[in-house]
């Protein structure tokens, strides 16, 4: 999969859209690769070589078995530390070999893409072979949009295209938010781009973009119109594109800042968040906050928290560097004790006389996501769904743009939550 990214990322669209000076500073910035960015890039690779195969081998259903299978010829090949795994199996070989490299579980992620990423792309790409028996499913299309954003270029995960209808899809491999496809500029730009490219042979009208997280079992779908993009791409996304490019435009920080590489140190995104935490308090008169004042300090606090978050972490590693910040030094931090061998310690204390029940945990059962693992969702709920129970969870203060149902916080039910509160 591609590597290399343009100044005007479409993943990153969004913010420079917003703020458009923000590209030609974090265009300074040496981009950083992450345990997370890794394991994100060795997830792509696994879904690139899985549909890739699908593709070229024209598989016409879907087959459950296939990581097992593969598991056993990934072993038999490294045995034999000679022989190939024939196709796009190779590339699948790289990927779990990486993945292995990283510390990561292979076959988790091999799972997990496999199942609840590349069975969705594929199975709607064998839909849309039974309405146009000339469908394509393009994987890692190449994008080129340097028609509307100055060298500007990207790659859809997926491409469908099929009768009038263009589908793109976007893998997320990462679990920490959900993320919508409504009106999403990402996909926008990637639908654009698809257009742009093998979409002009086709008589096109629908256009729908897809996202799939497949750790947090969430797919995102949104459906415009062929004349809606090209119109949104020469009204918003090319102005835009253009001003930032030439690194022109006012900073305006909000929520599109949570992954600027430039964002600890941007005094646009400081003053806001300052700001808006004294914004919160109405009343300056007043010695104690009201209940309306603490609502409005708790949603400024939201950002203020996870800008400080950052701006201690940028200092650190600087400091770390040798830089100085005056009034700060580095320190070593709190350790906690721990057993350099496990397995001498327990010889020593059994050799000692020493019971095993005295110095050992007791065995534990494994979680469910590990046992569900274990024994496929079907044999898990068969043969343990009866013992499974989900308790009241914690507490907690949330924006009333939850999702979640209020809880009911009369006396009587709030008695069950004693212990939290305590």
């Amino acid at each position: 999969m591609p590597t290399t990214h343009a100044i005007l990322a479409p993943s990153a669209s969004k913010r420079w859209m917003t703020c458009t000076p923000s590209a030609r500073l974090e265009a300074q910035v040496p981009s950083k690769e992450t345990s997370y960015t890794r394991e994100g890039t060795i997830a792509h690779s696994m879904a690139e070589a899985i549909l890739r195969s699908a593709v070229d081998s024209q598989w016409r259903s879907w087959d459950d078995e296939y990581p097992a299978k593969f598991k056993i010829a990934y072993e038999a090949v490294n045995a034999s530390k000679k022989s190939r795994i024939a196709g796009h199996g190779e590339d699948l070989r790289k990927a779990v070999d990486e993945a292995l490299q990283e510390g990561l579980d292979p076959w988790e992620m091999l799972d997990t893409v496999y199942h609840n990423y590349c069975r969705f792309v594929y199975e709607d790409y064998l839909k849309a072979l039974l309405e146009d028996p000339e469908a394509v499913l393009l994987v890692e299309q190449k994008l080129v949009l340097t028609e509307y954003i100055p060298e500007g270029f990207g790659s859809s995960d997926a491409v469908i295209i099929w009768g009038n209808t263009l589908a793109v899809y976007d893998l997320k491999y990462g679990k920490g938010v959900k993320v919508s496809a409504r009106n999403n500029t990402q996909m926008k730009c990637y639908a654009l781009g698809a257009i742009l490219g093998p979409g002009e042979m086709y008589d096109l009208a629908i256009i729908k973009m897809t996202i799939i997280q497949p750790r947090l079992q969430w797919v995102s779908t949104d459906e415009s119109t062929y004349w809606d993009i090209l119109k949104w791409a020469s009204e918003e996304l090319r102005p835009a594109a253009v001003l930032a490019f030439q690194g022109g435009g006012d900073f305006v920080p909000g929520d599109h800042c949570r992954f600027c590489n430039v964002a600890p140190r941007c005094k646009a995104f400081a003053a806001m968040a300052t700001r808006l935490s004294q914004e919160a308090l109405q009343h300056a008169d007043a010695a104690l906050m009201t209940n309306e004042e603490i609502a409005g300090m708790l949603r400024s606090m939201t950002g203020l928290k996870s800008w400080m978050s950052g701006l201690e972490a940028y200092a650190l590693e600087k400091a770390l560097a040798g830089e100085s910040f005056p009034g700060f030094k580095v320190v070593e931090g709190r350790s906690n004790r721990a057993i350099s061998d496990p397995a001498a310690a327990m010889e020593a204390l059994q050799n000692a006389g020493f019971e095993e029940t005295s110095y050992c945990k007791p065995k534990e059962l494994k979680t469910i996501s590990d046992l569900e693992k274990l024994l496929k969702k079907k044999g898990f709920q068969e043969l343990l769904g009866q013992y499974v129970i989900k308790p009241q969870g914690k507490p907690a203060l949330v924006e009333d743009t939850d999702p979640r149902p209020a809880m009911n916080t009369t006396a009587s039910a709030m008695e069950d939550f004693k212990e939290f509160a305590q």
